[in-house]
């Protein structure tokens, strides 16, 4: 089973898993800020696996595609589902508002990932319903405007913004563009340096 971690993909994905218990070690520490910002690598890592995949089909073993399809479905869930919603518990500090966000965003996220997994995109490349990898850059944005929100305030707002956002994971009226091409290194730069703005604003 380990030799699937030979393939350039896979190996990506594999990084992409580190960074995602970093991430999840960090928030569950109680340094949200650094939790976020390790997750967000995990997240535009996430986009070259599949580019790196696409690119060297023609070179991957048999069984490389199956197994990465799957492997890379499971971090899906951690940084797009299960992270969010434990940062929205943590942030509410266990309030009704923060279980039901977490508990809807885990439910529509479950049904989005299952769709793509046996639908996939429609015939123009795009995703019906937003993908839960939208999920941690919106918790980063949040989180850098949160000076700018009344305190009291920024763990209900997180958590209806995760509400409306579960919401729009299952809707099958919203079609989005798949981050492919000249996208992705746009969407590594954005990551990272949200990534350094998140350090910063926990320093401060």
């Amino acid at each position: 089973m380990i030799g699937y971690l030979r393939d350039y993909a896979n190996a990506i994905t594999t990084i992409a898993y580190l960074f995602a218990v970093v991430g999840l070690f960090l928030a569950l520490n109680g340094k949200i800020e650094f939790g976020v910002a390790a997750m967000l690598w995990t997240w535009f890592l996430d986009h070259w696996d599949g580019h790196v995949a696409r690119k060297t089909r023609h070179l991957r073993r048999p069984g490389m595609a199956e197994f990465g399809k799957s492997f890379d479905g499971f971090a899906d869930l951690i940084h797009g589902v299960v992270f969010p919603a434990a940062v929205i518990i943590l942030i509410g500090h266990g309030t009704t508002l923060s279980l039901i966000a977490s508990v809807l965003l885990v439910l529509a996220g479950a049904i989005r990932l299952s769709y793509f997994e046996n639908v996939g995109l429609t015939s123009d490349a795009r995703f019906t319903g937003i993908p839960v990898s939208y999920d941690t850059p919106l918790v980063a944005l949040l989180l850098l405007l949160r000076p700018a929100i009344p305190e009291q305030a920024f763990a209900s707002i997180l958590a209806i913004a995760f509400i409306l956002l579960a919401s729009l994971h299952v809707s099958v009226f919203v079609k989005v563009p798949a981050i492919r091409g000249r996208a992705i290194p746009i969407a590594t730069a954005v990551a990272v340096l949200m990534s350094i703005a998140l350090v910063a604003t926990a320093q401060q």
